[in-house]
């Protein structure tokens, strides 16, 4: 669990899930989707041999309309209610599609699903087995017991990718209230807030540059004496430190 949260927000998080249903329920592969009012978008997957598979089957899933005919994921979709996440166990091999269950689950055997809401967004996840046996009651106990907290994990994940637009809206959204936010509370000063707050909007060290009318060493100087005050060193970690910040004011 512990390799999976220090995973999220990068490309290995897909991976690092499906090592942990592994060692919950000895998962094959693993599909996360947010689910929207309309169709799901895929947010995460994972596949046992660190193949493309999952991901592969996912976008046919996804391209295909495929997922309008999965009753897991239309009974989450419009079932799904407060907080408590939903565990469902589906038998792949009697859905009423035989093109569903060719194009998207050849050979899995058995198929659990975890849906739920975060603050932001709700999610499924599905957990496939391949092979001669299904998941026991033991190894699906263990899936639900800790549905929370992957629930929680992959909201956090999605927002860090910027996956969860309800996450980022009026966050990430306007140049001003990235500058506002950062200016109402941290240690940094007018101009190092000014460089993060550009580096937040998704400007480049020269659009920085000349949106501030200085030099790119000067942006680079700024940059680097505020990661240093934050005790960050990557913008990947700017941008933690920023929805942190956020949370604290949307508290406050």
């Amino acid at each position: 669990m512990a390799d999976m949260v220090e995973a999220a927000g990068t490309d290995r998080f897909g991976s690092a899930l499906l090592n942990h249903l592994q060692e919950a329920c000895g998962a094959d592969y693993c599909a996360v989707f947010r689910i929207g009012a309309e169709a799901p978008s895929e947010v995460a997957t994972g596949s046992y041999d660190g193949s493309q598979t999952a991901h592969s089957r996912v976008a046919t899933y996804l391209q295909r309309a495929y997922w309008s005919k999965d009753p897991a994921m239309v009974y989450a979709q419009t079932q799904l209610s407060g907080t408590v996440p939903m565990l469902m166990r589906m038998d792949v091999s009697h859905l009423q599609d035989p093109m569903l269950r060719e194009a998207i689950w050849p050979r899995i055997r058995d198929r659990v699903v975890v849906a739920g809401r975060s603050r932001y967004c709700t999610f499924s996840m599905s957990v496939l087995r391949e092979g001669w046996g299904g998941f026991t009651p033991v190894e699906i106990e263990r899936v639900g017991a800790s549905a929370d907290l992957l629930i929680s994990v992959l909201a956090k994940h999605a927002e860090l990718i910027g996956r969860a637009p309800g996450a980022m809206a009026g966050v990430i959204s306007s140049l001003p209230d990235i500058e506002a936010g950062i200016e109402s509370e941290s240690p940094l000063t007018r101009r190092e807030g000014q460089v993060c707050a550009r580096i937040l909007y998704g400007l480049t060290t020269t659009g920085i540059a000349l949106d501030l009318g200085v030099s790119t060493e000067t942006v680079k100087t700024f940059r680097k004496l505020a990661y240093r005050r934050l005790r960050i060193g990557s913008e990947r970690e700017l941008l933690q430190w920023y929805l942190a910040l956020q949370d604290r004011l949307g508290r406050s």
